[in-house]
């Protein structure tokens, strides 16, 4: 991830620990698809075949997912602080 935003200049950089949340974030989608494919198929398809996709999905898509679930999670932050009052 760039240092700052290159539109608005928002500095990216937080303290550390800031983006666990994001990894939270990236766990729990990741899990509610594995669990939204594999349960339905669970039942039509045998579980030595279903077993090989799933994992090579719960692998690569958090990898891929990271970056959009860091800017999320940056954008729930932002956005929520600015309903605190001051």
């Amino acid at each position: 991830m760039p240092a700052a935003c290159p539109s608005c200049g928002l500095d990216l950089r937080r303290e550390q620990g800031y983006y666990v949340g994001a990894m939270y974030l990236n766990y729990g989608v990741t899990a509610t698809v594995l669990l939204a494919v594999g349960i339905p198929l669970a039942d039509r398809v045998p579980m030595s075949t279903l077993t090989w996709p799933l994992a090579g999905f719960a692998l690569l898509f958090p990898l891929w997912f990271f970056r959009y679930s860091r800017s999320l999670w940056l954008g729930l932050d932002l956005y929520f602080s600015s309903l605190a009052p001051k």
